[in-house]
């Protein structure tokens, strides 16, 4: 047994390969036709390029440093690295003709560059950064990890089926190992016999060792893949673990759907990590049509912050049909207002789908969303003050004062609840219970449920009773709020 395999790797993976031309299973020198265009605008994954994808997955995951195997495709390649100011991981080019993929030189050449494990992944494959961390915090002890898949989902063409079987216990856990059938080269009238069909097949994402690369005579079989050997050789070892890429988290693009079912997957796997933080009506209604909007922003090439703007725009618009105070424009309001809500869930879903998260474009978001608030209690009760059973009347007027003025002050102490999450040793003084509650008020505020109960209101032509329900819900928030955080605001004088 090669002890190699089993010596303790560094703490961290901060190093990836990234392959541009060709799959893992499927290593060639040459590209094709088209390679340079296949990273391009035409083959986009929820408005980036696969290659452009790829590294900022990487280094959204805690990669970096980069090696890139390109070949003809790598002056466009540079072209796009180039505009991209998101990637900032040091990517380091080989070209393909010196440093052929095929070949074991080229493996054992990078094993003396790089130090520990590293992860080794194509382009055609689409995966989260959850699933890159969870590689990094798996695969630092040594172990040799693959991504897995399931028959059917996704793309393919070229990488092998397997089966999983667990067979000894190895770092205190059953390491299961993974058996590689190589269904292209076998003949269909000629089947595998005492064998079942295996239902997983491998994936395009790994974790190997360095010191794998360079196992003496392993990787110079002729006519064999070194990445496809060194795996079965750690399975032999015992040190391979199958790492489940589950739907949402992994993709093969190489199907002629393979985009498409890669940009859905990621914006599932969104709007799932952001459940816990919406209400029920954005679970059940907003975010189901956030993401047939979504994808229309991403194919239009729309930026976050212009779809904030149109969020808010929209918004005020309705603020202004319920200021008129009829019936007709009131629905009208409600259905814009509705609208507006679902837009304002496609701009973070842009951002993080296309990696352009920025601190303006959150503090924007938070302005916009507290001046439409405003605007539309405003409007409000100008129109049950023109229009309904109060007309004329200053109480419509006095409940909608109350409302915006609770507005104002729970946005005044929003903003510094959230400013004191970069001071900890104020929130320390705080105490548990009480940063816990700060927190879960936090996550209320983007809560756009309230839309739902305008609408409900507007269709029974009763807008005006609204009020009596907006005026007291704003001020038990704003109070709750300042009561909560009158420790801080006593420690800051």
């Amino acid at each position: 047994m090669d002890r190699t395999l089993h010596e303790p790797a560094t703490k961290t993976i901060d190093t990836a390969i990234v392959l541009t031309s060709s799959g893992l299973f499927a290593l060639t020198t040459e590209t094709r036709p088209d390679a340079s265009q296949a990273h391009g605008d035409a083959q986009c994954v929820a408005g980036l390029s696969p290659f452009q994808r790829t590294l900022l997955t990487l280094q959204r995951g805690g990669i970096s440093q980069i090696w890139v195997l390109a070949g003809p495709e790598e002056r466009a390649l540079r072209a796009i690295l180039q505009r991209d100011h998101r990637i900032h991981a040091a990517v380091r080019w080989l070209p393909i003709r010196e440093f052929p993929p095929a070949q074991a030189e080229t493996w054992e050449t990078l094993a003396e560059e790089i130090k520990g494990s590293c992860v080794v992944m194509s382009c055609h494959a689409v995966c989260s950064p959850s699933l890159i961390h969870r590689l990094r915090k798996e695969g630092a002890d040594g172990r040799v990890l693959v991504v897995v898949g399931y028959v059917g989902h996704g793309g393919y063409p070229d990488n092998p089926r397997v089966n999983i079987t667990a067979e000894e216990i190895r770092h205190l856990r059953h390491i299961p190992q993974i058996v590689f059938h190589d269904r292209s080269s076998a003949s269909q009238d000629q089947p595998i016999a005492n064998e079942e069909e295996p239902r997983l097949v491998a994936g395009d994402v790994v974790v190997l060792p360095a010191r794998l690369f360079g196992v003496s005579g392993m990787l110079r079989a002729h006519g064999s893949n070194p990445l496809r050997l060194a795996l079965e050789q750690a399975a032999v070892e015992g040190v391979l673990q199958p790492i489940d890429g589950e739907p949402h988290q992994y993709c093969d693009i190489r199907c002629p759907d393979g985009p498409r079912l890669a940009e859905s997957k990621l914006l599932r796997s969104l709007q799932s990590l952001k459940g816990g933080l919406d209400g029920f009506i954005d679970t059940h209604l907003n975010r189901k049509f956030s993401g047939i909007l979504t994808r229309w922003f991403l194919q239009a090439g729309w930026s976050p912050n212009a779809i904030t703007i149109l969020s808010m725009l929209l918004g005020l618009v309705s603020a202004g049909c319920f200021a008129v105070g009829s019936y007709a424009l009131g629905v009208l309001g409600a259905l814009l207002l509705q609208l507006a809500v679902i837009i304002d869930c496609c701009d973070g879903e842009v951002a993080r789908l296309t990696y352009s998260e920025t601190k303006f474009g959150q503090e924007l978001d938070i302005w916009a969303d507290n001046v439409v608030h405003i605007a539309v209690f405003a409007g409000i009760a100008w129109g049950a003050y023109r229009y309904g059973p109060w007309a004329g009347s200053q109480i419509p007027l006095i409940l909608g004062a109350v409302t915006v003025m609770a507005n104002v002050l729970s946005f005044l102490f929003v903003n510094y609840a959230r400013s004191l999450r970069s001071r900890p040793h104020v929130l320390r003084r705080l105490g548990v219970q009480t940063r816990d509650r700060i927190e879960f008020m936090l996550s209320r505020v983007a809560n756009r449920d309230f839309s739902i109960v305008v609408m409900v209101f507007a269709c029974l032509d009763m807008l005006s009773w609204f009020l009596w329900l907006a005026a007291p819900g704003s001020l038990f928030f704003a109070a709750t709020m300042g009561w909560l955080l009158r420790g801080a605001i006593r420690l800051r004088a």
